[in-house]
């Protein structure tokens, strides 16, 4: 009988302990949780002021680990950025999907390399023309992969089709002009405004942030793909 009781007054025993130990436990992972959010938040920050054109909706993820452990060793293995309202020049309402690797923190903030992957819906693309040339009606856009370009139906009832074409060059995709037909026959594109194209808009920034350079740009069926590579960089740590 002397066993059970032993067990009894044992068990009574650890409860105090437990108890202890959780009220100095859970405050301290509370801690840790608020910190580990604040720390992310700080990255999120530093990312959007970077990068502005990413938009409202960008979240920025620590692959991998614990932003708090990383911060503490002002190093970043890898950071996932992702954006569905980002902004490419004349380019709205674009789906970003970017990885920063070797992040290092401090007084400056560097990046090792960046990889980007950008999605440019046809409703993008027809925003765009719209943009470019607001006295244009665009009825529809749509793609042709298997030539490579972009179908735009303008013009009253949709009854013209303008194509075009990217073009990579220097690290950047422009849309070219490939053509304009009316009724099925060919046309001048000198009234439509856009002769050269879409390009970037005046004033624009020269270079894509990040010091991102296009490397690939395909036509498939939801819009346009371009990959973009970059090299060694810096976030603004203002």
């Amino acid at each position: 009988m002397k066993r059970p009781l032993t067990r009894t007054q044992a068990a009574l025993r650890r409860r105090p302990v437990l108890t202890v130990t959780c009220a100095v436990l859970l405050p301290a992972v509370a801690a840790t949780g608020a910190a580990e959010y604040t720390v992310r938040h700080h990255i999120q920050s530093r990312v959007a002021q970077a990068a502005p054109g990413l938009g409202d909706d960008v979240t920025v993820g620590v692959a991998g680990g614990s932003a708090l452990w990383d911060l503490a060793h002002e190093s970043i293995p890898r950071l996932d950025i992702s954006s569905d309202d980002a902004r490419v020049g004349r380019l709205s309402q674009v789906r970003v999907r970017a990885r920063l690797d070797d992040v290092r923190l401090g007084g400056t903030t560097t990046v090792g390399g960046t990889h980007a992957d950008v999605t440019v819906s046809t409703q993008s693309l027809a925003a765009a023309i719209r943009g470019a040339v607001p006295s244009v009606a665009v009825a529809a856009v749509t793609t042709d992969p298997a030539k490579g370009t972009v179908l735009a139906d303008v013009g009253p009832g949709g009854l013209g089709r303008l194509t075009l074409r990217p073009v990579l060059a220097d690290g950047k995709v422009t849309l070219a002009v490939d053509g304009l037909t009316l009724f099925g026959r060919s046309v001048p594109t000198d009234r439509l405004g856009i002769a050269d194209g879409l390009g970037p808009q005046a004033g624009a920034p020269k270079e894509y942030p990040l010091g991102l350079a296009a490397t690939s740009a395909e036509v498939r069926p939801d819009g346009l793909h371009v990959a973009l590579t970059g090299g060694p960089s810096t976030l603004s740590d203002t």
